[in-house]
């Protein structure tokens, strides 16, 4: 019963979360193809199954924009849209496992990790300032 429980909280948080998504993006304009523009997220996401498009803050510098969109491009390329979502109702139905919610925090940041390393790879890199760094 605790099992079921914890099971049904998961998804409907996640459905929660993901109608809130949906209600920022409402009021978003188009800047071109998959591009959409808008003032009431923070940061970068893909939202849609079927046809994910890219939202991406108003705020964000023209600097980092290729950067970002490239970013969002390979995630929607290897499917990430489906994969992380998928791996979180796994995550829930197993909710009571500890190794369970370590893989799927590990597996998003193992996502992260290769994406920017690729997306460096393909030369979208920003350039960042050179640190030294000393051993004492």
């Amino acid at each position: 019963m605790i099992a079921l429980f914890g099971v049904t909280l998961l998804i409907l948080y996640s459905v929660i979360s993901y109608l809130k998504v949906i209600n920022n993006v409402k009021t978003s304009t188009l800047v071109r193809d998959d591009i959409i523009e808008t003032d009431r997220i923070v940061t970068p996401l893909i939202c849609g199954f079927m046809k994910p498009k890219i939202y991406i803050p108003t705020d964000i510098s023209q600097s980092e924009r290729p950067y970002i969109l490239a970013h969002e491009r390979v995630h929607i390329k290897r499917l990430d849209y489906l994969i992380k979502p998928f791996a979180f109702l796994v995550l829930s139905v197993h909710w009571f496992n500890p190794l369970m919610w370590l893989s799927f925090f590990l597996m998003s940041k193992d996502l992260e990790m290769s994406l920017a390393t690729k997306v460096c790879e393909d030369g979208f890199c920003i350039s960042l300032p050179k640190r030294s760094f000393k051993l004492d």
